[in-house]
């Protein structure tokens, strides 16, 4: 049997109705042709004028045999007719529609002669003079007139009955004359030239890209909850990783401040605040950490000197005797990120910050997981807080998605995100996950075209993250992100690679924070029973 190219037609060329009489020829030449003979089917090409202009092409078939030589073969369908007067060729379909169609001996001529060319400017090409023939195929007329001009001599046609023979056809428009044997070697030079593999490479920094494009465009779709609850002073807003809190808490400060009120957005994370700081610049609301709040209060209301360093325990203490001190340092809207993160005894310090005037506002945006942080909103009960739950992920794709809610116990998420690639959970021995890190963190910026910036490496510990820590100091790998977990809360990036070392099942809820940072991809190094546990939530590794 022939070799074809394609080997098998696909479903959706056979379903065409345009291609029936190119289908038909493709079966006969593959049911009749025996070894050696090489058929490509469809194959386009691209030539030059004299003068440089472009011009393309196709042939339907190109048929190619070691010994005999090569033939190219036009298909035209339906009822044929030729108008010399005109030079004008027309097909006419079953349904008696006349079609004006190219002239197919010439089709055939030129893709044979700029092939030819082609072939030739090949390396490896053998020397030689080699049989290139061109004919046509008619699979819907019973027959050709003996003389149709000295161009269309009656050999160079096969119709509907010769199909049942078009081996015997091929062979005899591939023979006579004293041509050269093309022979394997050009047989192979061939079948590169027109059935060459083709595989490009997509760097994932361009579908990262698109996904986290998707991403953005989702995210302020949620800014008509800040709408819905803009006259309410007190209210707890509540939803799960992705679902932009941290998003909505920058936005409703900044709406705050705009419309007049001194307002404080707190959260407990120093990295967090950092970037809410850059996020809200210019917006006139105060961004502070719990703890850098206190010592500011602290020292503004002389409750501490310089000389006094509070434990953090002392903290909630030292905000109260600070607003009782001096009431002019509370805030007219005060929003807290990551609520979750704070002790009963801080929110009664917290609830103070919010007293300026009767008419205080506290924004209170806390995360839904009822595994990590156990039932909250009883607790905010307790300071009048109205209870609104966000429902959607707009941060992760979401594949990304389902990884973490594996971690997740609370009110049903909806992922509105795209699908996005696939979580990736790279197996290695425990004295390997460093090196293992470096090799994607140096893969993705190298081949994959990624930024530095975009990428973040979390774990559970700081010990690894020190030893990454030397090898990522050069300048390419500037602004790359090397994170505790904890400290990285409320934060995301596109790129996360998780460090899953055993430390990281010690403390579960610690999963659920790293598999939600990233946006569009995610990749989890570690051994592998620790892998399947984060994969499947079985119990502890």
């Amino acid at each position: 049997m022939a070799t074809m190219w394609p080997r098998l037609l696909p479903a959706a060329i056979r379903a065409e109705s345009r291609r029936a009489a190119e289908i038909r020829v493709f079966d006969a030449l593959a049911a009749q042709l025996g070894l050696g003979w090489t058929v490509f089917y469809s194959r386009p090409w691209l030539g030059e004028t004299a003068s440089g202009a472009e011009i393309d092409g196709e042939s339907d078939f190109v048929v190619a045999h070691p010994d005999h030589g090569v033939l190219f073969i036009e298909v035209k369908g339906g009822a044929i007719s030729y108008d010399p007067a005109t030079d004008r060729w027309t097909s006419r379909d079953r349904h008696g529609i006349n079609h004006t169609i190219k002239n197919p001996v010439e089709q055939a001529s030129k893709s044979k002669h700029a092939l030819l060319r082609k072939a030739q400017a090949e390396r490896g090409w053998p020397r030689g003079h080699f049989r290139f023939r061109h004919g046509v195929i008619f699979p819907d007329v019973q027959a050709v007139p003996q003389h149709m001009g000295p161009d269309k001599p009656r050999e160079l046609f096969a119709t509907r009955p010769e199909l049942e023979h078009l081996a015997d056809w091929v062979a005899q428009r591939l023979s006579g004359g004293n041509d050269d044997a093309l022979g394997p070697h050009g047989t192979r030079v061939l079948e590169q030239l027109l059935a060459r593999p083709i595989q490009l490479h997509s760097p994932l920094a361009y579908s990262s890209a698109d996904d986290d494009e998707a991403i953005e465009n989702l995210t302020p779709q949620q800014f008509h909850i800040l709408n819905a609850f803009e006259d309410l002073r007190r209210v707890a807003i509540s939803g799960g990783a992705g679902t932009g809190k941290t998003v909505l808490a920058c936005e409703d400060a900044r709406r705050l401040a705009a419309a007049g009120q001194r307002t404080l957005l707190t959260c407990g994370s120093a990295q967090l605040a950092e970037h809410i700081r850059l996020v809200l610049r210019d917006s006139g609301v105060e961004v502070s950490t719990f703890s850098e709040l206190a010592r500011h209060l602290g020292t503004e209301a002389r409750i501490l000197t310089g000389a006094t360093t509070p434990r953090s325990e002392q903290l909630p203490e030292v905000v109260f005797d600070s607003l009782a001190a001096r009431p002019d340092l509370a805030y007219d809207a005060v929003v807290v990120d990551e609520a979750q993160d704070f002790t009963p005894s801080t929110w009664v310090s917290i609830d103070a910050l919010a007293s300026r005037s009767d008419g205080a506002t506290l924004h209170a945006y806390f995360d839904s997981n009822q595994r990590l942080y156990g039932e909250l909103r009883s607790h905010f009960d307790a300071y009048t807080l109205l209870p609104i739950r966000l429902s959607r992920n707009l941060r992760n794709t979401q594949n990304i998605h389902a990884a973490t809610q594996r971690f997740y116990r609370g009110p049903g998420l909806i992922a509105d995100g795209p699908v996005g690639a696939e979580v990736q959970w790279l197996p290695c021995d425990d004295g390997q996950i460093e090196r293992t890190t470096l090799n994607q963190v140096r893969r993705l910026i190298n081949a994959e075209d990624v930024l530095p910036g975009d990428i973040a490496v979390l774990s559970p510990g700081s010990t690894s993250l020190t030893a990454l820590a030397t090898p990522l100091r050069d300048q390419v790998y500037a602004g790359l992100t090397l994170s505790t977990i904890v400290n990285f809360k409320g934060l995301e990036r596109r790129f996360v690679i998780v460090l899953a070392t055993r430390d990281l099942s010690d403390v579960p809820e610690l999963a659920y924070v790293a598999l939600s940072r990233a946006r569009v991809h995610l990749m989890a190094v570690g051994p592998a029973e620790v892998l399947d546990w984060l994969r499947t939530d079985a119990p502890r590794a």
